[in-house]
């Protein structure tokens, strides 16, 4: 570690604890500041028991229900804009990808692994896209930073957001908010909770999201429009108190998502076709002239552009169609006093039935996808906690879980290069794709993951405590796919004439006809001594690993309000096989697990009765085999992304966050991660297939400068009302959407403000808000990624949305 390091990480003392105000009984210290935001003392399940915020060695975001309301949270990707170091970017697949303080994974399909966990009352959401609709009926959401691989497990090396939902109380209570804002757009949620019986209790919570007007514009034909919602989304629990110490908790959730996908925008054009570039490089002309006359005289949009709703899309139906449902348990039996034996168990179920999605950002079909998922997954934990004597207190666990997956994706590619259509200057359609005009990949995996953990808490003296923790994991993933000679072709000769053409070159069988897999593999040549033959078929593979994750703290509080610790921990992200369109089996070859060591110290300073809270943290990362969607240069294809492993770089960074009750009915937060990422060993391949030493790049999707600022004031308007006025503001620094840093994949710095004025009553019974989002209506891109397409085309985030909202509750 270098000097600047040490330095860095000896300057702040600590890991702070990001904490927004939570909607939990004021405590004596906070009585006295009691209207509007107030900053409160929190309990969490961090450390899979309920402790104070205040108290756990842990850096921390957490937002109670009411400030997800009032901050517009709708879904896992909003928390980008409020928690600094915590990252989305919008795949171009309908998938989040989730990242914080630089440790994430952007591999695009519907079944990829997180490097961030994402937990509902922590039972595991397997996938990102299994996330989308949880932001409904919440108690708070908890982020936890850094790598938590002993108690969470895999899939955890950048940290953990752990939903908490709401849970019936033993007095009836219902609730309705109702949201009416721009594009015509409706948001209507719902909830009724309260006992059934003298043992039981009941919530129902339902919410639906609908907009009847596209938000996006075409660029090239005015009044057609793109961005339809149509979401739903819904819970029931059951708390059943069976005995004095026993309590069964039943959940059963889901969503649906029908409405229309985000088009790109196309920014650049770029030739995809490796063998039409190789022809032309050769005779010195310019790529551009394998463009289809359609695509090179498309036009695009200005990087620089002060509009956000232009975008371009084909004339495809495009649909979302996904729908996921989820069934979980919770048991807990105090066998004793000091003894609880914990059950958690969960499955869950997804489907993506021929979803949409365009690419490209043109008006053509250029790389525009279909998408069919079928996942399934369930997950079995069992954990014992105990005290031991009056200075430990422990827990010890098992858990199993089962994945399996089936993804298959058609590329429509009706005027793409790839399809190797004719020049047609004056626009005649009289020739068609000469290979043709829809490619399909398909993949299935399976993973069986057994893990056993245990954790402890050592109370060294009065004021001093030890943490330690292990867990061994086993997981073994089974996989199978490959690129497909779509059935669907309905123009050329089709890809698998091409590939045969390759496959004879070499020696091998040929044989590929229509619905055959396309992938290239190497085989024993027939002649003795004779080099390989290739020839096409389905790629199989096992990929079958282990690892131990650790975490080690100490912390001293010394006072009842300050806190010193410091972390050694442990995390891994499980190794992968990608779904991608390729002709050579080597590039479904799987990235194998990646490790993350973490050092970091931290403080938790509470000042004025804790009017006044200032946390900081420093932190750093020693990143071993970080898995990248990198790139290769596919003889058929042209550049095409590939998983790959980076052995060896580095993470490190400060969080800071203060904030404040000064006065009855004024809270200010102000939060900032300052991130420094390097590789200092890798290589992946330019377009051309050149090799890139990647020694000195900074990972992608990773500014450096993110900070936050969130301010309310509430005041009396009469003895029955109160009024206030409220806004957070956050920025973000520069960063790049790939990890070899072309200027093309710039994502610029931008700003986000929102604003809000509410009335309501004092009791609390009521409120109606006016509120704007994105009020200076910026312009700034959530994702850009390379998807086989002859564009260069990003996602950009929401345009400004005003509406109003009204929440009664029914107590």
């Amino acid at each position: 570690m270098t000097s600047k390091k040490i330095a860095i990480l000896a300057a702040a003392i600590a890991a702070g604890s990001t904490v927004r105000a939570q909607d939990v009984e004021p405590s004596a210290e906070t009585a006295r500041r009691s209207r509007g935001v107030v900053i409160e003392e929190v309990l969490v399940k961090a450390q899979k028991r309920s402790e104070s915020i205040y108290e756990v060695p842990i850096s921390i975001s957490a937002f109670s229900g009411d400030t997800i309301k009032d901050l517009g949270l709708t879904d896992t990707r909003d928390l980008g804009n409020l928690v600094p170091g915590f990252s989305y970017s919008d795949s171009g697949y309908s998938v989040p990808i989730y990242s914080l303080r630089g440790v994430g994974f952007n591999e695009a399909s519907q079944t990829a692994s997180a490097t961030v966990g994402v937990y509902i009352d922590e039972q595991s959401l397997a996938f990102p896209v299994f996330s989308k609709g949880t932001n409904l009926d919440l108690e708070r959401i908890e982020v936890l930073k850094g790598p938590q691989g002993t108690l969470y497990g895999r899939n955890t090396t950048g940290g953990v957001v752990n939903y908490i939902s709401a849970k019936p109380g033993e007095e009836f209570e219902a609730g309705v908010t109702a949201d009416y804002s721009r594009f015509n757009t409706y948001d209507v949620q719902a909830y009724v909770s309260g006992p059934m019986s003298d043992t039981v209790g009941g919530r129902i919570a339902l919410r639906q999201i609908y907009s009847g007007d596209g938000w996006q514009e075409s660029l090239t034909r005015p009044g057609d429009s793109l961005g339809e919602v149509d979401k739903f989304s819904g819970r029931a629990t059951l708390v059943w108190q069976s005995a004095d110490d026993m309590e069964t908790t039943f959940s059963l959730a889901g969503w649906t998502d029908r409405g229309e996908p985000q088009a790109p925008q196309a920014i650049a054009l770029r030739l995809q076709n490796a063998i039409t570039g190789q022809i032309l490089a050769a005779a010195g002309a310019p790529s551009e002239l394998g463009l289809p006359d359609s695509v090179r005289n498309h036009p695009t949009v200005d990087r620089d552009t002060e509009d956000n709703r232009v975008a371009d899309w084909s004339d495809l139906p495009w649909q979302i169609n996904e729908t996921f449902m989820m069934a979980s348990l919770r048991n807990e039996w105090a066998i004793t006093d000091t003894n609880t034996l914990t059950v958690l168990a969960s499955y869950s179920d997804f489907e993506n039935d021929h979803s949409l999605i365009p690419q490209s950002g043109l008006s053509v079909n250029n790389a525009e996808r279909e998408i069919t998922v079928d996942t399934s997954a369930w997950s079995l934990e069992t954990r014992l906690d105990g005290i031991w004597g009056d200075n430990m207190d422990w827990l010890v666990g098992a858990f199993f879980s089962h994945d399996d997956v089936y993804e298959y994706q058609s590329v429509y590619i009706d005027e793409a290069s790839s399809s190797f259509l004719p020049p047609d200057p004056l626009n005649l359609n009289l020739l068609g794709p000469i290979v043709g005009n829809r490619v399909d990949t398909y993949g299935e995996q399976v993973a069986d993951t057994q893990a056993i953990f245990m954790n402890a808490n050592w109370q060294l003296s009065d004021s001093v405590k030890l943490t330690t923790g292990l867990r061994y994991t086993n997981e073994k993933r089974d996989f199978a796919g490959c690129t497909i000679d779509s059935p669907e072709n309905s123009a050329g000769i089709g890809y698998g004439s091409l590939i045969n053409a390759l496959s004879l070159a070499s020696g091998g069988s040929g044989g590929v006809s229509a619905g055959d897999c396309l992938i290239l593999g190497d085989e024993p040549s027939p002649i003795p001594g004779g080099p390989a033959v290739r020839n096409a078929g389905l790629f199989e593979g096992v990929l079958e690993e282990d690892n131990v994750s650790w975490r080690l703290a100490a912390d001293w509080q010394m006072t009842d309000t300050d806190l010193l610790y410091a972390s050694y921990s442990r995390g891994f992200k499980s190794g992968s096989f990608p779904v991608l369109a390729s002709s050579d089996q080597r590039q479904y070859s799987p990235a194998t697990q990646e490790r993350l060591d973490a050092f970091e110290v931290g403080a938790k300073f509470g000042f004025y009765d804790r009017a006044l809270n200032v946390n900081v943290a420093a932190y750093y990362y020693d990143y071993k085999d970080k898995q990248l969607l990198g790139r290769t240069y596919d003889p058929v294809f042209g550049p095409l992304p590939i998983l790959e492993n980076v052995p060896e770089s580095e993470i490190y960074g400060v969080e800071f966050e203060a904030q404040t009750n000064p006065i009855d009915g004024l809270f200010i937060s102000l939060a900032s991660n300052f991130l420094q990422t390097e590789v200092k060993k890798g290589s992946t391949l330019d377009r051309e297939g050149n090799e890139v030493d990647l020694a000195g790049n900074d990972f992608n999707f990773a500014p450096e400068i993110e900070v936050t600022l969130i301010a309310d004031y509430t005041w009396p308007l009469t003895n029955l009302l109160d009024i206030g006025v409220g806004g957070d503001i956050s920025y973000s620094s520069e960063t790049n959407a790939v990890i070899t840093g072309e200027e093309l994949f710039t994502i610029d710095a931008y700003t986000v403000a929102n604003a809000r004025v509410h009335l309501g009553s004092v009791d609390g019974d009521w409120k109606a808000t006016i509120w704007a989002r994105n009020i200076t209506d910026e312009v700034y891109t959530s994702g850009m990624f390379e998807t086989g397409a002859d564009t260069i085309a990003r996602y950009v985030g929401m345009t400004r949305t005003w509406g109003i909202s009204l929440d009664y509750k029914f107590n």
